[in-house]
Order: structure tokens, then sequence, then C-alpha cells
């Protein structure tokens, strides 16, 4: 087997992992929407209901990121695998790592997670806010009530304690590039 059947191979095998991981986000999305929304529209009558609001929120934000975590990956591998075969055929051949670089995200830059900012803010980084917008919006909710109405001082603080875990985790990992870093690590020997 010659160098580009086997770097196309790692190719399409980047392409399925994309694919499937694209695929479990939009369903956990649609899954915890219906959960969350349902959940606060019980919390209007059964008040204890909040409780679990904020743990909603907060499961599915790191569901949600675990599988952004897969996207990065197979779109960071997918492109240095592009370039490859590029380099090898000595012409563009492969350019979806640029589509996806103009129309998606900029996959090198930094991001909050995959929406970026600035000049490439696309309907892409609109949607991922909107979904991190929604989720915050439950969890302070939840939070709010918790701290108002149940007086749930104790589970209110662990609630806090593992959100900020869970920020300083997600920010580490994704906003200071740490991911990233790893990965290009390796492609710039």
């Amino acid at each position: 087997m010659n160098e580009i059947t086997l770097v196309e191979n790692q190719l399409k095998r980047m392409r399925s992992m994309n694919k499937f991981y694209h695929k479990q986000f939009l369903i956990d999305v649609r899954f915890f929407f219906i959960l969350g929304t349902f959940s606060l529209i019980l919390s209007f009558n059964v008040v204890e209901i909040n409780y679990i609001l904020p743990l909603i929120s907060l499961f599915g934000s790191v569901i949600l990121a675990f599988h952004a975590y897969y996207l990065i990956f197979s779109r960071n591998y997918s492109e240095y695998l592009e370039k490859e075969i590029n380099n090898l055929l000595n012409k563009d051949v492969f350019i979806t790592h640029k589509l996806e670089n103009k129309y998606f995200f900029p996959i090198q830059d930094k991001k909050i997670v995959v929406a970026k900012l600035g000049n490439d803010f696309s309907w892409f980084s609109f949607v991922t806010l909107f979904i991190t917008f929604y989720g915050i919006s439950l969890h302070a909710y939840g939070m709010y009530n918790i701290f108002t109405t149940l007086n749930g001082i104790y589970y209110f603080l662990f609630i806090i304690f593992l959100t900020l875990v869970t920020f300083i985790i997600g920010y580490w990992w994704f906003i200071n590039n740490e991911g990233e870093s790893r990965l290009s690590r390796i492609y710039d020997k």
C-alpha cells in the first residue's frame, strides 16, 4: 500500500468520526433541550424540580463539549491529512479544510469551544452561543430558585463549586487552547 492510500484511509476515518460526533451532538442538543424545557415547565408547579435544572444544564454542557472535543480533534487531523495529501500530490486536490475554516470556524484560531468571535463570526458561532446561553439561563433560573425559594444553601454552594470546576477546566482546555496546542506540538514535528 502506498503512502497516499494510507493517508487517504486515515482521512476517511477522521471524516467518519466527524460525521458520527456531529450526529451525536445534534441528538444530544435535542434531548437536553426537551429535558430542560420539560423540567422548566414542571418547576412552575413543583418547585423542587429547580434542584435538577442546574445539573441538567451542567451535564448537558459537559456532554456537548465532549462531542465538540472530538469534532475539533477530527477537524484538526482531517486538515493535517488533507494538507499531507496535497503536498504528496503537489497540488490542492483536497480543499474541504479550507471551506470548513471559512464557512464554520477557523480550526486553528482561539475560539469559545467552536464559536469564533470577530471577523470570522458565523451562523455556526451564533448557534453555538445560542445553545450555550440557553443552558446558562436554565442553570441561572434553577440556582436563583434554589437560593431564594428552596433555601438550599449547601446544595447551592455545591452546585457553584461544581460549576466553577467545570468552567475552569473548560476554559483551560478550550479557550486557553490547551487541546489544540497539544495537537500542534505533534504536527509541528
